[in-house]
């Protein structure tokens, strides 16, 4: 089960970054940059006219912006040349993505009703490693279709379409120590990508991660900077904790397929500690359990959570039950959705003191291609939620997500999802 808060933005964020725009900086060549300047301008033509026939041409001031982006993936494109896949291991080149069509529809308490429908996705580069160094980038857009563009779940912060370079990065690989710096998608307890809409959340970040002793990653890494939707503007990188930043450590331990352990502590200077810990095991094949406790200090953020799970599956359904309860004050989601047993769609036990919340789930497979889901979180502060969620694979690359929250008194929401991956 995905854990989600989009409708209600923990006051965490605002506390811990300063809306700042830094725009990212590649070093290149004199000589590549003629080359590149002529691809891109070509590449905007093209663009410009296909989204002519959409009505939705990109404007002059936003011309600029298009131009870097792909001129970026222009000098991506200059590295996939055979001179850097010399190393018998190395990756071939490979440009993958996903169109996305979206819906959504949210009647909140007041009765007031607002609607969305969006297209765009993802278009991702990863180049051949050359001596174990590689680079890569995404360009993630998203743009309102025939007006529909009230609700600001899908779009910018000012309810319009955007697009975002919202990975950029250079990896290198040393034994069995994996580097990369630069803009990515990070998944981790209290900082990921929720993605629960159009685009992600992204993040500027170097990060090293270890796999030195068995069975276990260590990981460690520095936030700087993000964006996407759970940021104040989705729409720019922006700085986490003003320029101090967040430094993260993790561990997971993996000894078997029935148990495993990971532990994270996430440190902002002057700011916030967040501390995890969770571990699932399963006592036999059909049954998996789950515990979590994570602690929280300051920002305004000073309380414990704790939570256990349980999960049951009987040939095609899969039944499942947690509980949740914070002591000492609130918790945030941090930044993403959170990683709360007890988290649906929208209402999580954060941001509430001493908040208590038990959740039932069922999900069933029967049906072939079809995936239908049910998950009732009852919170004893908050209004509780019911969430609905069908799921439907034509073939591997094309799929239809459809998921309703009624949210009782808060009101409800529904959500549709067209994906094609290629």
């Amino acid at each position: 089960m995905k854990h989600f808060n989009f409708l209600k933005k923990t006051n965490w964020q605002p506390v811990l970054q300063q809306q700042r725009l830094d725009g990212y900086r590649a070093i290149q060549s004199t000589q590549d940059k003629a080359r590149v300047a002529d691809n891109a301008y070509t590449l905007v033509k093209i663009l410009n006219t296909a989204l002519g026939v959409l009505g939705c041409s990109l404007p002059a001031r936003r011309t600029h912006q298009t131009s870097i982006i792909l001129a970026f993936f222009s000098i991506l494109l200059l590295v996939n040349n055979p001179s850097f896949a010399t190393d018998t291991n190395a990756q071939q080149t490979r440009i993958s993505g996903q169109i996305r069509l979206g819906a959504v529809t949210i009647d909140n308490d007041t009765n007031n009703t607002s609607e969305s429908i969006a297209l765009g996705g993802k278009l991702s580069y990863k180049s051949p490693a050359y001596q174990n160094v590689s680079v890569g980038a995404s360009f993630y857009t998203t743009n309102p279709v025939a007006g529909f563009n009230e609700e600001a779940l899908f779009l910018n912060s000012n309810t319009k379409g955007y697009s975002i370079l919202g990975e950029a990065y250079i990896k290198a690989a040393f034994g069995n120590t994996n580097i990369k710096f630069g803009r990515q998608e990070i998944d981790t307890p209290f900082a990921d990508t929720d993605d629960i809409g159009m685009i992600p959340n992204t993040f500027e970040a170097l990060k090293l991660v270890n796999t030195s002793i068995k069975n276990t990653t260590l990981t460690a890494f520095h936030l700087h900077r993000w964006a996407g939707i759970d940021s104040e503007k989705p729409e720019k990188f922006t700085r986490l904790n003003d320029d101090k930043g967040i430094n993260t450590l993790g561990i997971i331990y993996e000894p078997s397929e029935k148990w495993n352990l990971q532990g994270w502590h996430y440190h902002a200077q002057r700011a916030t500690d967040l501390s995890y810990v969770e571990t699932t095991f399963k006592p036999s094949t059909p049954l998996q359990l789950g515990l979590q406790f994570a602690k929280q200090h300051g920002a305004g953020f000073e309380g414990n959570v704790w939570g256990i799970s349980a999960e049951y599956t009987f040939q095609n359904l899969t039944l499942g039950s947690a509980f949740n309860k914070v002591t000492g004050g609130k918790v945030s989601n941090g930044f993403g959705g959170g990683p709360f047993f007890t988290s649906t769609e929208d209402h999580t036990i954060a941001d509430v003191d001493n908040q208590q919340a038990t959740s039932l789930s069922l999900e069933y497979t029967g049906i072939p291609h079809l995936t239908l889901g049910v998950n009732y979180g009852d919170f004893d502060k908050t209004k509780n939620e019911l969430d609905l969620s069908a799921s439907y694979a034509f073939n591997k690359a094309l799929s239809f997500d459809i998921i309703h929250s009624d949210i009782k008194a808060d009101g409800n929401m529904t959500r549709a999802f067209l994906n094609y991956n290629f």
